[in-house]
Parts: C-alpha cells; sequence; structure tokens
C-alpha cells in the first residue's frame, strides 16, 4: 500500500487512536511523518509512493509523534531500527546521519 492510500481512519486505527481529540492531530503527524522521510532519505514524494514499504515507515513515525510529545524522552532514546533500516535502504543522500539525543 502506498503512504497515498492510507486514509485517517486506517492511521487512527494504527495509532489506537478511538477519540474525535487525537484525530485533530493526524494531519499534523502527517505532513511531519513526510517531511522526516522526505529529509532523511533525500526522496520526492513520487519516490516515496514508489516504495510501498516506507508506508510502515510513515505509520510509525505518525504514531510515535502523536505518542512522544515531550520534547526530551529520554537520554538514552535511539532511533526505531525498524524505521531506520527502511528508510536507510532508499536514502539518496549519505551525508544525513542520525545521531543520538546529546548528554550535555
Amino acid at each position: 500500500m502506498k503512504i497515498a492510500d492510507v486514509t485517517d481512519e486506517a492511521i487512527m486505527e494504527f495509532c489506537g487512536i478511538y477519540d474525535d481529540d487525537g484525530s485533530k492531530l493526524i494531519p499534523i503527524a502527517k505532513d511531519a511523518a513526510i517531511a522526516h522521510i522526505k529529509a532523511i532519505t533525500g526522496l520526492t514524494q513520487e519516490e516515496i509512493d514508489s516504495h510501498e514499504d516506507i508506508t510502515m515507515a510513515y505509520l510509525v513515525l505518525i504514531n510515535d509523534g502523536f505518542y512522544n510529545r515531550d520534547y526530551t524522552l529520554s537520554w538514552q532514546k535511539q532511533v526505531n531500527p525498524y524505521v531506520d533500516r527502511i528508510l536507510n535502504a532508499h536514502r539518496k543522500n549519505p551525508w544525513h546521519i542520525l545521531t543520538p539525543l546529546s548528554q550535555d
């Protein structure tokens, strides 16, 4: 399934959102997830849509953004390895390397 085919209802089910208050954040989370995927991979929207495995990374990023709303979560916070592997498989800009949060 391509990202363009993912409905808000499917996102809500994936994220376990069962009220209208939570659904108001879905557009923000969708835009942020796409922007993050583009920044990490260097892919265009058309290129993103041609890789169906990126859809799962998209859903995980939305879920993560919905449930982790604090600026600092933990000094040991790491990137989800599942999402990282998917996005790295399609990365065109090797200069973009994720680093853990600073411990300063």
